[in-house]
């Protein structure tokens, strides 16, 4: 049930490389010189990053230092998952992002939570988040799971008649960025990471990112199992058309994506289809080109500068993601004999 979006998947394959085997923030790497004494360790480091963190008091800092924790083994207890998550919890101002972080508070803890949802983080959002699809989404695949229909056509109907699809994706990603920049990188870690020619920023977003993958996210397999053939069933067919338009305006790429395909399922006439199927084709352009650009930050200073940068400036993933294109002077339109897989 955890995010698995291209740029996360990325991420995580180029942190695992090392960890298994406004204006422009300051570089991290030239603040650091060469004192302290450069540390080759990732584990060290997020060590390190964390204990300082555990001195702030603001929800969704420490909410990102549980994400980040949830990855590091061998943690004194003041500085473990659950200790921050507790701490999140209970700060002022805690709160659906706390709570979308809570969810995972189930089975086992580590860097690969069990496919669970915690049922008290749940109903705690949906009282914070009664107009967020995803809250709905989440219950009602909780309720098919359980054979209640009557929950499930509830929550569907709760689902539809919500105002957004949120995963608290940039606020939760800003968080986990900014415990991951509470302490400069050295040089060495850098290096170790990224490579002779990499680079701080690159680094701290991919740490950031490659963690926030693993944060629950609703499973859209029911709701297009629901929406497979809504037939003649005019109420579920319009609360399927809904949700379909809220997931293309939802804020990860894969909400977009599958919001586009449910549209293009849904769609009565070929006009429609083939429109819905072009967005499609858009999308999955932009997303190869945001991910080729997130690859190339590694070496590129100034381009992993600005992805800081946008992340810190707040957003969802659709418009991070389009802005680092639009500001690397990237088409964000396909050309006319691209297709997608090329």
């Amino acid at each position: 049930m955890s995010r698995q979006s291209v740029v996360a998947l990325l991420a995580l394959a180029l942190i695992s490389l090392a960890r298994l085997a406004g204006a422009t923030p300051a570089d991290p790497v030239a603040a650091a010189g060469n004192t302290p004494p450069a540390r080759a360790s990732l584990g060290q480091f997020e060590h390190d990053v964390l204990s300082i963190v555990a001195l702030r008091n603001e929800a969704d800092r420490l909410a990102g230092a549980a994400v980040l924790a949830r990855a590091v083994p061998d943690l004194p207890s003041v500085l473990t998952y659950q200790t921050f998550l507790a701490r999140a919890e209970a700060a002022p101002g805690a709160g659906a992002a706390v709570q979308w972080v809570a969810l995972g508070n189930c089975g086992k803890v580590g860097p690969q939570p069990e496919d669970c949802i915690n049922v008290r983080a749940l109903a705690r959002l949906e009282k914070l988040a009664p107009e967020n699809a995803a809250v709905w989404l989440l219950a009602f695949d909780r309720a098919r799971q359980r054979g209640d229909d009557k929950a499930a056509r509830e929550a569907l109907t709760r689902a539809a008649a919500a105002t957004e699809f949120s995963t608290y994706y940039g606020v939760l990603l800003h968080a986990v960025l900014e415990t991951t920049r509470a302490l400069p990188m050295s040089a060495a870690l850098v290096h170790e990471l990224a490579g002779a020619d990499g680079n701080a920023y690159a680094v701290t977003y991919m740490i950031a990112a490659g963690n926030i993958m693993y944060l629950p996210t609703p499973s859209l397999a029911p709701v297009f199992e629901a929406c497979k053939a809504p037939g003649k069933d005019a109420t579920l067919r319009a609360q399927c058309t809904r949700i379909a338009h809220l997931l293309t305006w939802g804020d990860t790429v894969i909400a977009h994506a599958a919001g586009l395909a449910l549209q293009e399922r849904l769609a009565d006439s070929a006009a429609a289809r083939a429109h819905v199927a072009a967005e499609r084709r858009t999308l999955a352009w932009q997303t190869q080109q945001y991910a080729a650009q997130v690859l190339k930050a590694r070496n590129d200073r100034a381009l992993a500068a600005r992805l800081v940068q946008l992340v810190l400036q707040g957003g969802t993933e659709n418009s991070i993601q389009l802005a680092l294109l639009r500001s690397a002077g990237i088409d964000t339109t396909p050309p006319l004999d691209w297709q997608a897989g090329q």
